[in-house]
């Protein structure tokens, strides 16, 4: 038989994961892979999770459930115990084994505050909603598949209508980028919150993967992000 040091480094270098909590919610063992889901999402979070898809007795149970933090996707999850005081959980990480590239052949040279501005003027134009902006103006013109960029902003917008307040803001992700052809892009990032809570809708995620746009639903926040391909 193995080590219990050799099954602990096991499932530290697991692509799932893994949690160990105490029955009050505090954290007793995680590995590598859960330290970079909390940078998305509370151990209190995880816990709550956790007591809501235990087993009513001691054993195991396993679930597939559609969950997404940030860009981490999970299709299952397990959850244990064999005592009154711990409990334990493993997500189960989807994998993209295909993933659509942007091409720059396909996109066009453009100012993508231009294209908000459009947007933003189609869909708020005959609306109360009172927009504030924050953009880092020193992105240049980049190149995106001008069509598809604006339907996705359209149908982001268009979730905010009925908003009495919705702030706009446009950044560079810090220190995070995408390779595409062996090179190195920074990322750019819409993010847009309102005043009430909105989700991102099936059509806003349908346009975005025609548009090589990830979608994301953090604190509140719905985040557009794209590569920045000059």
């Amino acid at each position: 038989m193995y080590s219990d040091s050799f099954y602990k480094a096991f499932i530290h270098e697991s692509i799932n994961p893994f949690i160990l909590f105490n029955n009050e919610g505090k954290l007793i063992d995680f590995n590598n892979e859960a330290e970079i889901l909390f940078n998305s999402v509370s151990p209190k979070e995880i816990f709550e999770l956790t007591l809501n898809h235990s087993p009513h007795n001691f054993g195991f149970e396993r679930k597939y459930i559609n969950l997404k933090y940030a860009k981490m996707k999970y299709y299952a999850l397990l959850v244990g115990y064999i005592d009154d005081e711990h409990i334990a959980i493993e997500l189960y990480k989807q994998i993209n084994i295909e993933k659509e590239i942007a091409k720059i052949q396909d996109a066009q040279l453009t100012n993508i505050f231009s294209l908000i501005d459009i947007s933003k003027n189609t869909n708020f134009d005959f609306t109360k909603t009172t927009i504030t902006e924050e953009y880092d103006t020193s992105i240049p013109e980049i190149r995106v598949n001008i069509n598809n960029f604006l339907l996705t902003l359209n149908e982001c917008f268009k979730l905010f209508k009925e908003s009495k307040k919705v702030k706009i803001a446009v950044h560079v992700k810090v220190g995070e980028y995408e390779v595409i052809d062996d090179k190195k892009h920074s990322i750019a990032s819409i993010r847009c919150k309102a005043d009430t809570l909105i989700e991102a809708s099936q059509e806003l995620e349908r346009q975005a993967l025609k548009s090589h746009i990830n979608v994301f639903e953090v604190n509140g926040y719905i985040k557009l992000e794209f590569p920045i391909i000059i």
